[in-house]
């Protein structure tokens, strides 16, 4: 039979949980609205309605509190499903999809938080070595042929400058792409970085 001691410490775990997760997400969207030095750790806490002090004692410091928003925003696994000569298709799809240019401007978005970091002294070395680890490396280790790196490297330029122009011509009145032809010559490009076989995957 649960004793009330036991009861509080799982009420305290739950609290704590959430406590964490609230600074996390109030992080998440700090960092990919203003400079790493623009964010401190005071108003972090003011936007998860927290002591500033919990910030620390939970995540060490903001630089650690950082690392681990960075460490969440770089994935290629979503990408790779399939395995990599299902990439093109599966990033047309990601990259062409509905845009809320509002949510990206005013939200969080890995796009932003790699934009916000990169010239920074403190985080952008953070920033390139997950966006290195977690993101190119994984992508070249999976295609098959020669200079997988310098692929990797070739497809991510292509999938965030792609990502960044089209966020930049939404707010452009009256300008529209149509999306069958653009997810096709996307998904053809893409595909030129990995093999003929890839154009097999694309999109319909």
């Amino acid at each position: 039979m649960p004793t009330a001691r036991g009861s509080r410490k799982r009420v305290a775990t739950r609290d704590s949980d959430a406590t964490q997760a609230r600074i996390l997400e109030a992080a998440k969207t700090l960092f990919s609205q203003n400079t790493y030095e623009g964010v401190g750790v005071r108003e972090i806490a003011s936007n998860a309605d927290v002591d500033p002090a919990l910030v620390i004692r939970y995540f060490g410091s903001k630089e650690k509190l950082f690392r681990l928003v960075v460490s969440q925003a770089f994935s290629a696994s979503e990408l790779l499903q399939r395995g990599p000569q299902a990439l093109p298709a599966n990033a047309a799809q990601l990259l062409t999809g509905e845009l809320d240019e509002k949510q990206w401007r005013s939200g969080y978005d890995p796009l932003r938080l790699l934009l916000c970091s990169i010239g920074s002294a403190t985080a952008g070395p953070i920033v390139s070595e997950y966006l290195r680890d977690s993101f190119i490396v994984p992508i070249a280790e999976a295609l098959p042929g020669k200079h997988g790196n310098e692929r990797a490297v070739l497809l991510a330029g292509s999938i965030v400058g792609f990502a960044l122009v089209r966020i930049a011509l939404a707010s452009v009145d009256g300008y529209t792409l149509k999306q069958r032809p653009l997810k096709e010559l996307l998904t053809g490009t893409l595909a030129s970085l990995i093999g003929s076989d890839a154009k097999d995957s694309a999109v319909d």
